[in-house]
């Protein structure tokens, strides 16, 4: 048993990618979150994820990526917490990139006007 501890606690250390939690991908994932269509990632009881095409008249059933790790899945790229690419299979080596609207999977798909544009145009003009 003292064998095991001591191989469990060199693998954390020498590897601590092994430790880290694995990241959480779940939510509302669109090109354009001003959009009404994009994806919709959530987790499994497995650990792992579904991914849903989704658009105004709702999410394709059943998830066109049923489990998926997504880190390391070959048809995804991860670039950050805040944005994911998913291989394109009509351009070899090309991504379409999608960025986290929300990160609960129940949100809507609705079209949500952009609050920045707003702010904007209510800035008072200067003369």
């Amino acid at each position: 048993m003292r064998t095991f501890a001591i191989l469990l606690s060199l693998l954390i250390t020498c590897c601590p990618a092994f430790a880290e939690e694995a990241p959480d991908f779940s939510g509302v994932w669109k090109r354009d979150c001003e959009k009404s269509s994009g994806l919709k990632i959530w987790r499994n009881d497995d650990y792992q994820f579904s991914v849903a095409f989704c658009g105004p008249g709702g999410c394709g059933i059943p998830a066109f990526v049923p489990h998926t790790p997504i880190a390391g899945d070959p048809k995804f790229k991860v670039v950050s917490g805040a944005e994911i690419g998913l291989r394109r299979v009509d351009v070899a080596d090309a991504w379409l990139m999608y960025h986290r609207c929300s990160r609960d999977p129940a949100s809507s798909f609705e079209t949500k006007p952009a609050e920045h544009l707003r702010e904007a145009k209510s800035a008072p003009a200067l003369q």
